[in-house]
């Protein structure tokens, strides 16, 4: 956890930890280079050490800040600083969805439909711009204290916390708010985000979340296999439409749902206006769907209902007719017959050699035709087309006939059909996404899908220099072979030159707050004794003033140690000699601040002691002495007299 007054980047100021989550947390922080207060989202400690974790959270933020829509959280920058990977965002008065719900619930139908209307408006920009957010729910929504909804952290990988799960492995999403297919752990796409927000406005409308259960796996089940529970028998003041909208986003089929953001908002719209008109188009099953496997429930419900319209069919048919019934319809076929049968007979006799066709047709030839225009021809020939094969042609366009069979000239009969090749254009070729990329290697990918390359370069606060920042086409898209796909590429950040400010009287504190205001560093601090500059004082900078320099250089200063003392102690030494001996080797060791010299060493007679020896040195200090390399005593004292008095 980050304390107040750290700075992250040297431009965001901690202030104080404003919130909380399973993978990161917020802080209220102030951009010393815009002078104005942010929310800084830093990842936690645990997530840092995972690489594809970072390498995720970075590219996925990056993808997030490239959107600009009034009801998004706005994101400003992206970044790390010695291993704390952060993202800088707008710093919001005002408090969760989720909160609101609970004090206000259940809302208003009006309320209810504004408010979602807000958050499908800034889902429908993210799907515009290829951006997923798989984890909508109340939490991830701000209510401004302008009334204002605005949807949080879009694109940012979520990890396992008591709301958020992974069933399977691969699935992702809030566990009371995820769709069917990303419990399953299947395929997501913009209709996983619209069932998120029907569970969201279910909750708005109600008060409640519609599947509860002892553990996020039984919730999650639930999404999976039990039908949604009517908004109205929760909260029986809800308009009909508005609940049918709620269904429709949250069917299980996903194909079955809104098709997108911008459908559902004009539903919500129209319930805005005629509350009680039940105007959605709730699907049945679509013939064009995929194939869906059904339930043994589902099997017996469609034979129930299929012997019941046998039975009634049967009925039908048994039913006895009168007499009088059975004549006339006997009468009436008769007739029919009868007058089907003589005109018939006039037409043909009479129109026979005007409309008889040739016994043989002359097979045209339509190879390099496009496929209108020879349906156009075999028609006039009164023959038939059959599409035997579409394959990719470097020679003939998109739709041409490549071969035919048979071929040109060949004598056949009527209705005859006529087998084609038809040219589906040159190859096409994958774009592969090379975003984040070295240039040199997303050069060489994209050269091996046998496309060309071209490359513009951008300054960019972000991304590293050389890497890519975005491309055009994007990834996954189709193109013909030799086709160019343009990449742009980082020159890293615009540099800025800045002028260097005098520094030199300054404390180290004083400094750092001077350089960074213009977007410099301090580098290595040198300290030093001075006689005349106080300690703590910088002596000198390795930058002179006024010197230019390019943002972000780093000044290396020296700062003082104040004026360096010596102190001095006169020490009397006693005889150390034994009785009867008249000299001996005498060594004398300073021990001081860890370091042991010897101070004294020579041969002394008796007539010597006691030895008057001077020392020098700071605070505390111990004097050993030594008789002919003989431990003989220690003697402990403190520095107290500089030199010179």
């Amino acid at each position: 956890m980050l304390q107040p007054g750290v700075i992250l980047s040297g431009r965001y100021e901690i202030i104080e930890k404003i919130g909380s989550g399973g993978m990161s947390i917020v802080y209220k922080a102030k951009c010393n280079k815009l002078e104005r207060f942010v929310a800084v989202k830093v990842l936690r400690d645990e997530f840092c050490t995972d690489e594809e974790f970072v390498r995720r959270f970075k590219v996925e933020a990056q993808s997030a800040a490239s959107l600009s829509h009034h009801n998004i959280v706005n994101i400003y920058d992206v970044g790390n600083d010695k291993k704390i990977y952060y993202i800088v965002m707008e710093l919001l008065e005002g408090i969760t969805l989720k909160e609101y719900i609970k004090n206000n619930a259940p809302l208003s139908d009006t309320e209810t439909i504004k408010i979602a209307a807000s958050i499908a408006s800034a889902l429908e920009h993210a799907h515009d711009n290829h951006i997923i957010h798989r984890d909508i729910k109340p939490q991830n929504i701000i209510i401004t204290k302008d009334g204002i909804a605005k949807v949080a952290d879009f694109g940012i990988a979520r990890v396992s916390t008591d709301t958020t799960i992974v069933v399977p492995s691969n699935a992702s999403g809030s566990v009371h708010y995820i769709s069917p297919e990303q419990a399953r752990g299947g395929f997501s796409d913009e209709k996983s985000d619209l069932y998120s927000l029907g569970i969201t406005m279910y909750e708005m409308a109600t008060g409640t979340l519609p599947y509860q259960a002892e553990s996020p796996v039984s919730v999650a089940l639930q999404h999976i296999h039990e039908d949604l529970p009517k908004p109205s028998e929760k909260n029986d003041e809800i308009g009909k439409c508005l609940e049918s909208i709620i269904i429709k986003a949250t069917l299980k089929k996903a194909e079955f749902r809104y098709s997108s953001a911008a459908e559902l908002m004009s539903d919500l719209k129209k319930a805005n206006l005629t509350p009680e008109e039940n105007f959605v188009n709730i699907r049945g099953v679509d013939d064009d769907a995929p194939t869906l496997f059904m339930s043994d429930h589902d099997m017996e419900k469609i034979w129930s209902e299929e012997e019941k319209q046998k039975e009634k069919r049967r009925e039908t048919t048994d039913k006895p007719k009168s007499m009088i019934e059975k004549v006339v319809v006997f009468m009436g076929i008769i007739s029919a017959i009868v007058f089907v049968s003589i005109v018939s007979f006039l037409l043909y006799n009479g129109l026979k050699d005007k409309i008889a066709p040739p016994k043989k047709i002359s097979v045209p030839a339509l190879q390099g035709y496009d496929i209108k225009e020879a349906e156009e021809i075999l028609e006039e020939h009164m023959l038939g087309k059959f599409i035997k094969e579409e394959r990719y042609d470097d020679q003939y366009a998109l739709n041409e006939i490549i071969e035919q069979e048979p071929q040109k000239d060949t004598l056949v009969d009527k209705n005859e059909v006529v087998s084609l090749v038809v040219s589906k254009g040159p190859p096409m070729c994958t774009v592969p996404d090379v975003t984040n990329f070295k240039f040199t290697t997303a050069q060489d990918r994209i050269r091996k899908e046998n496309l060309k390359s071209k490359i513009i370069t951008e300054d960019h606060d972000i991304v590293e220099t050389g890497n890519v920042i975005r491309q055009s086409p994007i990834g996954n898209t189709k193109l013909r072979k030799n086709e160019l796909v343009t990449i742009y590429v980082s020159n890293g950040k615009k540099e800025i030159e800045v002028r260097v400010p005098k520094i030199e009287g300054l404390t180290l504190s004083k400094a750092e707050s001077n350089l960074n205001s213009r977007n410099l560093e301090i580098g290595a601090t040198t300290y030093t004794h001075h006689d005349t500059i106080p300690k703590g004082i910088i002596i000198s900078q390795n930058v002179k003033e006024d010197e230019m320099v390019k943002e972000d250089y780093e000044i290396d200063v020296v700062i003082s140690l104040g004026r360096k003392i010596t102190y001095i102690e006169t020490l009397s030494v006693p005889d150390l000699l034994a009785t009867g001996q008249t000299e001996g080797h005498v060594k004398l060791v300073l021990v001081n601040k860890g370091e042991e010299n010897v101070v004294f060493k020579k041969l002394v007679k008796y007539e010597d002691f006691p030895l008057s020896v001077m020392v020098t040195g700071e605070g505390e200090a111990v004097l050993k002495a030594y008789l002919d390399d003989v431990f003989q005593y220690e003697e402990t004292f403190i520095f107290t007299k500089e030199v010179g008095e």
